[in-house]
């Protein structure tokens, strides 16, 4: 992982600075340093990274996409399959909200419509609500992790199809099996750190084997929240309007 970015893609290669093109590679704290220490007046290139940008809603504090990984916040549930056979299921349903399959609050029936799922919300907040949120502010996941007693069922892929009515997207396949390692005793809990979008255009299949619990833990390092880039702008909108204005016309204006 030393050379993956906070996306999950190629790391960054110091391309400006012919010191550092032998195969160098930026970190994401390096990148997140490298843009807090350029300045435009000085006639140097800020990347963006997402810092002070108001439609990003960072955990913790984290102040931009390079460290939102490190402060990312947990949604805990778990999904148990009371049949014998495997039973496929949605994270996420992509383009139609109400897809059959989607993992809710309680039982509920697989993608073919087939009843034995069921879910217990962990925290914070219902799983209702938690697609709700995501429906609204697309998010990154840093990462996950699986618990299970079944060991097999670290082995079921996580598939993630980007939807669309005009296009064909390719699939992003996650298989948590290939995480595990030598050095990790304890095969009931593996950590995947890769990471993926969650929105309303992310269809995400996973299947749960028979008989079998697994809980899951979704990493959410940053979500796009237009609610938050409202009132961030309003506010900082109230500032200049009194300065030319006085309170009474940020009231008229603003509220």
């Amino acid at each position: 992982m030393k050379n993956r970015n906070f996306l999950g893609g190629k790391s960054v290669i110091r391309h400006a600075d012919p010191r550092h093109v032998a195969n160098q590679y930026l970190s994401a704290e390096d990148l997140e340093q490298e843009a807090a220490n350029l300045s435009n007046f000085n006639g140097g290139y800020m990347p963006y990274v997402g810092k002070g940008d108001d439609f990003l809603d960072f955990q913790g504090d984290a102040r931009s996409l390079a460290s939102a990984h490190r402060t990312a916040k947990p949604y805990v549930f778990t999904v148990s399959n009371a049949n014998a056979s495997p039973r496929t299921l949605l994270l996420c349903p992509g383009l139609i909200a109400d897809a059959v399959g989607l993992v809710a609050d309680g039982a509920f029936n697989d993608v073919g419509g087939n009843p034995g799922l069921s879910a217990i919300s962990g925290s914070p907040g219902n799983i209702k609500m938690f697609q709700a949120f995501i429906r609204l502010n697309p998010s990154v996941v840093s990462g996950f992790k699986l618990a299970t007693t079944n060991v097999t069922q670290m082995d079921q892929a996580v598939t993630l199809v980007k939807e669309s009515p005009f296009s064909q997207h390719s699939s992003k396949v996650i298989t948590p099996g290939t995480w595990a390692s030598e050095g990790n005793f304890n095969t009931s809990i593996l950590t995947i750190p890769e990471s993926f979008f969650m929105d309303h255009q992310s269809k995400i299949v996973y299947t749960v084997l028979g008989s079998t619990s697994v809980t899951i833990t979704l990493m959410i390092g940053v979500s796009l929240n237009i609610a938050k880039a409202l009132r961030s702008k309003a506010e900082k909108a109230k500032v200049n309007i009194e300065a030319v204005g006085g309170a009474a016309a940020v009231s008229k204006f603003i509220g």
